[in-house]
């Protein structure tokens, strides 16, 4: 199975961490090594994915950033894997259960 993030979830990533949790820079630092030693280099927003984004954040009235990871999901052809309401209710995300479902991991 492969993992892809944006270099969005970086910066949200480590907002959480700085702003949420309090942790300190090196923690912070050093979660964002882990992540991307887990997951790879992050996708960088194309431009052909920024303008769907555009298109996807309009008709589904969405934020522009979060119709960027329906953008660049759509991008790679992989499944969006979110938490996020709107995303799912517009049929652009699953949650974590259902990919979970869907790989065979959980009955």
């Amino acid at each position: 199975m492969d993992c892809y993030i944006l270099d969005l979830a970086l910066y949200e990533l480590g907002n959480v961490l700085v702003r949420s949790l309090h942790w300190t820079a090196r923690a912070v630092a050093d979660q964002l090594d882990d992540t991307i030693e887990i997951c790879g280099a992050p996708l960088v927003m194309s431009a052909e994915w920024l303008r769907d984004a555009a298109t996807l954040a309009t008709k589904h009235k969405l934020t522009y950033c979060d119709a960027a990871w329906a953008a660049a999901a759509k991008g790679i052809r992989a499944p969006l894997v979110s938490a996020d309401g709107a995303l799912r209710r517009a049929g652009l995300a699953v949650s974590a259960s259902a990919a979970a479902r869907d790989l065979g991991l959980l009955n």
